[in-house]
């Protein structure tokens, strides 16, 4: 069990990583020239990093990635405490 959840942790860590350094490449220019921002790393900010519109339509894999590595993240590290809480970890 708690070699699935280690393999759960570490795919989608890799999966979010991968993402958020594969993101200010896959900027929709139209969407950065119209925001105001002067460079491609402003989609590093929180709000813009999960935004569709600021992902070129063929880099869409990029925000589903850091989509699924963050709910990954969230649902192994709350497991991970609900199992110290009864005693399995």
């Amino acid at each position: 069990m708690l070699i699935l959840l280690f393999i759960l942790l570490s795919l989608s860590f890799i999966s979010l990583f991968v993402g958020t350094l594969m993101a200010p490449f896959s900027v929709n220019v139209q969407t950065l020239k119209e925001s105001g921002y002067s460079s491609r790393i402003s989609i590093m900010h929180i709000p813009e990093l999960f935004l569709k519109k600021w992902y070129a339509p063929n880099k869409l894999y990029v925000r589903k990635m850091i989509i699924l590595g963050l709910t990954g993240c969230m649902v192994g590290f709350s497991l991970l405490y609900v199992l110290s809480k009864l005693g399995v970890v």
